[in-house]
């Protein structure tokens, strides 16, 4: 049992019960709406965030984090169904529930080796990359859902039948759509609403709900109403097939990437100051996914989206993340039936917000500022993972930063791995002559040093005889010296002039 959940909750549990009452509202909708855009029953999004926030809340590294299913995993989810099922969209899911068994033991193995820290050697650029394509394939999809429809089986057909769509629109569940899309965009920044605590995509749902009863559209979410039905066993017959092997691969580097990515985005957002520990996260999130697996959920995450929402609304401990699992445990035994009254376009609306939020025209524009090198590494893992998938599309911008590091280093490529520096220490102060270049290559190395200067007041950092830092190597200086500053200390660093506006830029989004 996890002690923190019990000491850290006795101060803060009004708080925190609120904070996952309001969660449980936001993750309810986004739950049903992640399983039908990955082609999962609809049970499987909210085993997820049953087991996300009962389990997660005793094993989780992170004490504001909450757990769920995750719009990132939609598109790997969906093309492992299809990819699995052959057409039976039932027996997909079973055989990819499988794969999720074995990923849940990958990540339970990988926190105990402490891998957790090796998330450092993914570049800025392809990250974004990822997320965006992701963001992409999940508004390009859903866009069909919307005007009452169903995509094509590839990215590619998708958008080549948005047209078809378009012009053969389903009046009630384009005007239910529109409704909803509506809402997203405006609610926000309405200053007079009735409350704060009640979130948009509870105010889509429930509207949708109303216009269902009044234009009866086709699309309404169908789960179970007896919950012993809501259980679905894996299959293994394939386990050991290619396909299953690439589907377990893609979960387990996704998921794990973007849980440790999120908790390290919401110890940014602690006010308290906490800090994740990533290997513990790792390996929670491995026992969840592997239940999840074997009961006939979606992989879970820790989803920066409802962990924001947790410490905006004051949450404050594990205790939120809890409550939410809790909140929606309690409305699938008490109310299932008012699940099945969401028009599916309702929730289609909810999730090309989503994929919005993901795919934000102002990462083109961030990462074009970040250097030509870095956006065409995220443009090529954004156009192979549209044309391809998501796994092959990491790999290709992977390769592309580092073949651009490469070719920028002036010095042995043993240097680029392990870059020289040097430090100079008294009592109080460390100074630290970086050389060579710099990359993601080495984050491992640049975090080391970080640590081992991290408990000095006084730090200067001169890199000014480094010929090549890249953004990924900027941004964790960024965010290790914030860091440091938090702490009390005092932060001095000399970069090469021609580094300055990409630094700046970086610290003004951190």
């Amino acid at each position: 049992m996890n002690l923190r959940f019990i000491t850290e909750n006795t101060h803060y549990w009004r708080s925190d019960i609120l904070s996952g009452l309001v969660v449980f509202l936001i993750a309810l909708p986004l739950s049903l709406g992640i399983s039908f855009a990955s082609g999962a029953p609809a049970s499987a999004g909210l085993i997820s965030a049953v087991l996300g926030g009962l389990f997660g809340s005793f094993l989780g590294g992170s004490s504001l984090a909450i757990n769920g299913p995750a719009a990132g995993l939609i598109v790997v989810v969906l093309s492992g169904i299809q990819n699995l099922g052959h057409g039976d969209q039932m027996l997909g899911f079973r055989r990819v529930l499988a794969c999720l068994v074995i990923v849940g033991a990958l990540q339970i193995i990988s926190g105990f080796i402490k891998a957790g820290k090796l998330v450092a050697l993914f570049p800025l650029s392809v990250v974004h990359g990822m997320l965006t394509s992701i963001g992409l394939i999940i508004m390009i999809k859903q866009l069909h859902v919307f005007f009452g429809h169903s995509a094509g089986p590839s990215i590619v057909d998708s958008v080549l039948g948005l047209p078809e769509s378009v012009l053969n629109l389903v009046p009630e569940s384009a005007l239910i759509g529109l409704f909803g899309i509506s809402v997203l965009l405006v609610y926000p920044h309405l200053k007079f609403r009735p409350t704060k605590s009640l979130p948009a995509p509870l105010i889509v749902a429930a509207g949708g709900i109303l216009l269902g009863l009044i234009l009866h559209p086709k699309g309404l979410v169908n789960i179970p109403t007896s919950p012993n039905k809501f259980l679905i066993t894996p299959v293994f017959d394939v386990i050991s097939s290619t396909q299953s092997i690439l589907v377990i691969v893609t979960i387990f580097f996704v998921a794990s990437l973007e849980s440790i990515l999120s908790a390290s985005a919401i110890d940014q957002l602690d006010p308290l100051g906490r800090e994740s520990d990533f290997n513990k996260e790792l390996w929670s999130k491995g026992v969840i996914n592997l239940l999840c697996g074997l009961i006939g959920g979606l992989p879970v995450i820790a989803e920066i989206v409802r962990s924001s929402a947790n410490i905006s609304h004051g949450g404050r401990t594990p205790l939120a993340n809890f409550s939410h699992g809790i909140f929606i445990l309690m409305f699938i035994l008490l109310f299932p039936s008012v699940l099945n009254m969401i028009p599916l376009s309702a929730l289609a609306a909810i999730l090309i917000y989503v994929g919005l939020r993901l795919a934000n025209p102002k990462q083109f524009k961030e990462m074009l500022g970040l250097g030509l090198n870095s956006f065409i590494a995220f443009a090529i893992t954004i156009v192979v993972t549209l044309l391809e998938d998501l796994l092959l599309g990491i790999l290709a911008g992977m390769i592309v930063e580092g073949v651009f590091s490469f070719m920028s280093h002036s010095s042995s490529f043993s240097r680029l791995l392990n870059p020289k520096f040097d430090i100079k220490v008294t009592e109080d102060n460390a100074i630290i002559h970086l050389e060579g270049s710099i990359s993601f290559l080495s984050t491992l190395k640049q975090k080391e040093l970080f640590l081992a200067i991290s408990n000095y007041k006084v730090i200067e950092m001169d890199l000014t005889k480094v010929s090549f830092i890249d953004p990924t190597s900027l941004f964790l200086l960024s965010r290790e010296t914030a860091k440091i500053k938090k702490n009390g200390g005092i932060v001095r660093i000399r970069l090469p002039e021609k580094y300055h506006s990409v630094f700046q830029r970086i610290e003004h989004h951190s």
